[in-house]
């Protein structure tokens, strides 16, 4: 029994790291660095994940204990090994854990980096097998230090994220899909804005399909339009407010400061003066999108109040896959990639959750169909769509996949979606069609090698044989001055509308590509500025982006 003791101790404090790392602190981690973004909170998952490491290392350790010395001697070599390694990894090694637009991973592009790293966990690997046949007395003493001196490390770690970490409280306010398919009998501003969709993947489906090219013939296209941000944040709180993002502000702070700002209070308030109804019909993460809609609620219409719905088992399977990923080789990161749609499905808001995947999107368009809203004069609808944001699933006819299809498949299925759209609006009575401006783009590009939105628009009364083409060099920044031109409202203070920019004109423009890493200690932006157009974007090198850190 003595024996046993000592070797229940020896076990306890090897197996202590790696159930830390793994069960408590990598998901707390994870939650903490996103607690805004994410809808579930800290009690829906850290108690039943501390009770569960906890059973495990207690356990684990007193089955450990009831092997033989000398296998309990090795099996703790090789946890210390694996714990320390992991412990490395998530530390020094994970130069580029996920892709900041949330699509997934380009590992086929990352194979030198997956080599080296497998190399220093081999070479890491070998050093310390080697120790203990050298130490042989006191290499046990050497490893349980080390391995105690990081779990108390660790341990403090937990308890200062348990509490500093927000939000203790489910948010109760979203946006619902209430009036998405509604139209106002008068003047409507419609945007239809997916969530990347990118002018050359767009212009080979156009030319292969030209339907589509027909059903947008009183559009014109701009085949040079600069989204300026390369990623829904701050991409579509730019558009929506014109404020461009303070890198001496937090993320937090600015998603609150910019729709205080007067050009933004100013744009609204000209709309609901005009009679507007504003609407925003985006997915359940929109705070990590706009912020918090205590900010939006007296702008936009269809906010409500409610609560949502947790599938717990797939928080608890996707919460310890992103852990892993964490401290796992970049050679296994593959297998416990999660997708950003996933996350969404673990909290659904109990009404009227906004469809924004593509295929759920038009099968309620083709099952309930436009209508107007009689109770309404004019409305201004953003509705943002997952356009040819990873992963692909929609299928060519524009309907949802349950497994994944192809950036070309989807693209057409984008299309469809546009043409049903525009086909139902035509159908309406009382001219809807022509007194509506619509903007056909995407909040984001996806890259640097497809940089640029699609940008098609129809201002009202606009009837043509053919759709129009232009390289003017227009930018998101004129988003808020082209909508008050096309309603006939005076646009001084608002910057330029794409109107005012002409095939051949030169721009300066910026585009604003999210660091995937942390560089010299901070978060930020490459900034990179070109003033023809896309060719000349995707030429420029790495180095030629400035970074830009924010706090």
């Amino acid at each position: 029994m003595k024996n046993y003791k000592k070797k229940l101790k020896i076990s306890l404090v090897f197996t202590l790291l790696p159930i830390l790392l793994y069960g408590v602190l990598g998901p707390l981690e994870i939650y903490a660095g996103n607690a805004y973004e994410f809808i579930f909170i800290l009690k829906d998952f850290f108690w039943v994940f501390l009770g569960t490491s906890l059973l495990l290392w207690l356990v684990g350790s007193a089955v450990l204990a009831f092997l033989p010395e000398k296998i309990e001697n090795a099996l703790c070599v090789v946890i210390f090994i694996f714990s320390i390694l992991s412990y490395i990894q998530n530390l020094f090694l994970n130069v580029q854990l996920m892709n900041m637009n949330g699509s997934s991973m380009d590992w086929s592009g990352m194979q030198k980096t997956t080599r080296t790293n497998l190399v220093i966990w081999m070479i890491l690997a070998l050093i310390l097998i080697v120790i203990p046949f050298i130490c042989k007395k006191q290499y046990q003493k050497i490893y349980m230090g080390i391995t105690g001196f990081i779990s108390a490390v660790q341990l403090v770690t937990i308890v200062s994220l348990l509490i500093t970490t927000i939000p203790i409280a489910y948010r109760q306010k979203t946006v619902s899909a209430e009036g998405q398919l509604e139209v106002a009998p008068n003047s409507n501003v419609i945007v239809l804005l997916f969530d990347s969709c990118y002018n050359t993947q767009f212009e080979e489906t156009m030319a292969v399909h030209p339907e589509i090219v027909e059903s947008l013939k009183d559009f014109t296209y701009y085949d040079n339009a600069d989204c300026h941000y390369n990623f829904t944040f701050p991409s579509l709180a730019h558009m929506m407010t014109g404020v461009e993002y303070d890198c001496n502000m937090t993320s937090e702070e600015w998603k609150i400061a910019c729709w205080q700002e007067e050009r933004s209070c100013n744009f609204y308030n000209t709309l609901h003066d005009l009679d507007y109804e504003c609407d925003l019909y985006s997915y359940g993460y929109i705070h990590n999108s706009v912020g918090p809609i205590e900010n939006i609620e007296h702008i936009i219409a269809n906010v409500t109040e409610t609560r949502p719905q947790i599938d717990y088992r797939l928080l608890y399977i996707e919460l310890e896959k992103m852990a892993i990923y964490k401290y796992v080789p970049y050679i296994l990161k593959p297998r416990f990639e999660v997708y950003d749609y996933v996350i969404h499905d673990i909290a659904l808001w109990e009404d009227n959750e906004v469809p924004h995947e593509n295929g759920d999107f038009y099968q309620v368009l083709m099952e309930e169909g436009l209508s107007v809203d009689g109770s309404l004069d004019n409305k201004f609808s953003i509705i943002h769509l997952a356009g040819l944001h990873e992963p692909w699933i929609t299928h060519a006819d524009g309907t949802h996949s349950e497994e994944i299809t192809s950036l070309a498949e989807t693209s057409e299925g984008v299309a469809v979606i546009i043409q049903e759209y525009l086909e139902q609006l035509k159908n309406l009575e009382g001219g809807i069609y022509d007194n509506a401006t619509i903007i056909i783009t995407a909040d984001h590009g996806i890259s640097r090698n497809t940089p640029q939105p699609i940008y098609f628009i129809k201002p009202p009364h606009v009837s043509q044989e053919e759709m129009q083409i232009t390289s003017a060099p227009i930018s998101h920044d004129d988003f808020q001055a082209t909508v008050l031109t096309c309603i006939g409202q005076e646009a001084t203070g608002y910057g330029t509308s794409i109107f005012d920019w002409k095939e051949g004109d030169r721009r300066t423009r910026e585009y604003w590509f999210p660091a995937d890493r942390v560089v010299d200690g901070a978060r930020g932006f490459y900034v990179y500025s070109y003033d023809t157009d896309r060719y000349e974007l995707m030429e420029l090198s790495d180095e030629e982006g400035v970074f830009v850190p924010y706090p």
